[in-house]
């Protein structure tokens, strides 16, 4: 639904027509931040690992985070909606790049406020994060690359914050870019080796060595992984120079004129 509203949304030029399409948007992209933060909230907490490897989980049980867990409970919860504003705030941060008049003024009121509220819902998640995992601060201290990931996310906040006040917005969008890279980096470096912890018990947690590919595989993959970054590369670069500069309401718009009145 969220690809058709998309490519549908404005080939009628009819208000109600839109605005339903706009309403299906909006929603799904909704769903998929809260699903994308379920899902991490899912690895750092873990699941019921059994001692062969296997789990099953419902949507929810008792909420409660140890045991036979379900997908959502206060802490996947929690991770869900800090997901869900970082990326509002940077979908505002990007549109005080891509817009001008008066939705890039309420853009940019936006994305400073869904900053702001990251703070409280970030430390409160960090809060979580040591009762319910209390073995990844020792992990993450003696991980080089989650130092990196913590320069990286104190650097691209510096970035951020400079932007936002100065209006210098592809600073703030880059700044933005890196600070969500910096968070994934740090929560990635803090459970490794551990790919997937098990919340029956520790010893059932699969490992980064426990679950790694075939040297063959691995040697297959050195093969097609350079060309399909090449393309992603090559595929990004040509979106960005097609669409550079600022969306003008009266240059840029969906409509077609055989739909007009």
């Amino acid at each position: 639904m969220r690809g058709i509203s998309l490519e549908v949304g404005g080939h009628i030029n009819d208000r109600l027509w839109q605005a339903y399409w706009d309403f299906i948007f909006v929603l799904s992209n909704f769903l998929l931040a809260i699903l994308f933060g379920a899902a991490a909230g899912n690895v750092a907490r873990g699941v019921p690992l059994d001692a062969q490897g296997n789990f099953s989980m419902a949507f929810f049980t008792d909420f409660n985070v140890r045991g036979h867990v379900g997908l959502l409970d206060w802490y996947t919860v929690s991770i869900a909606v800090l997901a869900t504003v970082v990326l509002a705030a940077h979908g505002a941060t990007y549109l005080t790049l891509k817009t001008e008049g008066p939705v890039h003024d309420r853009c940019e009121k936006y994305a400073k406020y869904l900053w702001i509220s990251c703070i409280p819902l970030l430390v409160v998640i960090l809060l979580e994060s040591r009762f319910v995992r209390p073995d990844l601060p020792g992990r993450a201290w003696s991980n080089p690359f989650w130092w990196l990931g913590l320069i990286v996310t104190v650097v691209s906040i510096v970035a951020l914050v400079s932007g936002l006040a100065g209006r210098r917005e592809l600073r703030a969008f880059l700044g933005s870019n890196f600070l969500i890279i910096g968070l994934l980096a740090t929560g990635a470096a803090a459970i490794f080796p551990v790919m997937l912890h098990s919340t029956l018990a520790p010893e059932n947690s699969l490992t980064a060595s426990a679950v790694a590919v075939s040297p063959s595989t691995l040697r297959l993959a050195s093969f097609w992984w350079p060309v399909g970054f090449a393309l992603a590369i090559f595929y990004f670069i040509f979106i960005s120079r097609r669409y550079a500069g600022k969306v003008s309401v009266q240059r840029d718009t969906q409509v077609s004129t055989r739909a007009l009145p």
